[in-house]
């Protein structure tokens, strides 16, 4: 179900993707800097906005460096990467094992916010698990899709479809906890007695086992280590997007405790379209940064280091299968109210049945907010 997406952005976007390449060293001004050199301190924006992922630095998270640019500053011991951008310090903040594997949830309500708008990208399934204790909102729509799939050997099965692994006795690898598998089992398309969740993110066990098994994995990383990369492979592998189950789970959405969105409105209507630029322009062209994300993670003690080869494939795979798009008026970054109350709708059962409640009440616009989306920034297509 490959779709191709344009690489052609609006004028102005072009422009905002033109200074990405130019600046982004803490002396000058990054990627999509709006209106001006103070832009967002003309915003009210704090001195700092600090985004948090959820790993060490990627492709896919390259949106969001190019709101800096390709000449940042990049702690190698704290994994943050850091610029000036129209007046303010923007810093790209590494996660995973950089902070404990916690929920990027966990460190929005943990962060510093005495002088720093703290974003943090999540996906919608997180919100709604933690929407009665530590409730999050999104102001912009990052990944549109999750990138999560099962990976298989194209050789051992003809799998079409996630509910195709279920007919059979494969033992499915993954992170014990994920809830999109819960709902794969829920919905009655892999069993119960299928699952092995001792998955630690590596190829050891599939490798071992001759393909045999099912992986988890993102189909903008497992594909092509596995076809290119894992010495022991190094041939084609299948794989099936959880999206295309049902699923329709948001990934890394721009995220903030509510009530900061509130107390930074001012700061995000200035901002948050600067990040659609940034966006656009990344995937316009996105070689200059993913050549520095590269660089990080040979810097970085990280065992998930990127490969030239395998950044460039990121960078297909999202653009070929839409993981970042546009909605149906043609603007990049607005959520869908009908798709996230089947998120909660989906959810609400499974985490009853793990104990875990949900706001009472839960509803989309507790979710996200698209008052800060541009409707005129966009991919072009």
């Amino acid at each position: 179900m490959k779709r191709k997406m344009l690489l052609i952005v609006p004028t102005v976007l072009m422009l905002a993707a033109t200074a990405a390449c130019g600046g982004g060293d803490s002396g000058s001004d990054g990627a999509a800097a709006g209106s001006g050199t103070g832009a967002l301190v003309d915003a009210k924006c704090p001195s700092t906005i600090a985004i948090q992922t959820s790993w060490f630095p990627e492709a896919e998270y390259g949106g969001m460096y190019n709101l800096i640019g390709p000449n940042g500053t990049f702690d190698k011991k704290a994994g943050v990467y850091s610029g000036n951008v129209a007046g303010v310090k923007v810093e790209v903040r590494a996660g995973g094992p950089l902070t404990g594997n916690q929920q990027v949830t966990t460190q929005l309500y943990t962060a510093d916010d005495s002088d720093t708008m703290n974003i943090g990208l999540l996906a919608s399934d997180e919100a709604i698990q933690n929407s009665a204790k530590q409730p999050t909102k999104a102001v912009m729509n990052y990944f549109d899709k999750d990138p999560q799939v099962l990976v298989f050997d194209p050789a051992t099965y003809d799998f079409r479809s996630i509910a195709d692994i279920g007919k059979t006795n494969a033992k499915v690898l993954y992170f014990e906890g994920s809830t999109y598998m819960d709902y794969l089992v829920g919905s009655g398309q892999i069993k119960k007695s299928q699952l092995d969740g001792s998955y630690s993110g590596g190829p050891d066990t599939f490798i071992a086992d001759g393909g045999k098994d099912v992986q988890s994995g993102l189909i903008t990383s497992e594909p092509y280590k596995f076809t290119n990369e894992y010495a022991q492979w190094k041939k084609p592998i299948g794989s099936l997007l959880v999206y295309d189950s049902g699923y329709h789970n948001y990934a890394s959405m721009l995220s903030m405790v509510p009530d900061q969105i509130e107390k930074h409105s001012s700061c995000l209507k200035a901002f948050v379209p600067m990040a659609q630029k940034a966006t656009a322009g990344y995937l316009a062209d996105p070689t200059p940064i993913t050549k520095r994300i590269t660089t990080m993670n040979e810097e970085l003690s990280s065992p998930s280091k990127t490969s030239a080869g395998l950044n460039a494939d990121a960078i297909k795979v999202i653009k070929e299968r839409k993981l970042i798009t546009n909605d149906a008026k043609g603007t990049l970054g607005n959520f869908d109210a009908a798709r996230m109350q089947k998120m909660i709708d989906v959810l609400k059962p499974i985490l009853a049945n793990q104990n875990k409640s949900v706001k009472d009440g839960l509803k989309p616009a507790d979710l996200f907010t698209n008052e800060f989306v541009d409707p005129a920034i966009g991919l072009a297509g």
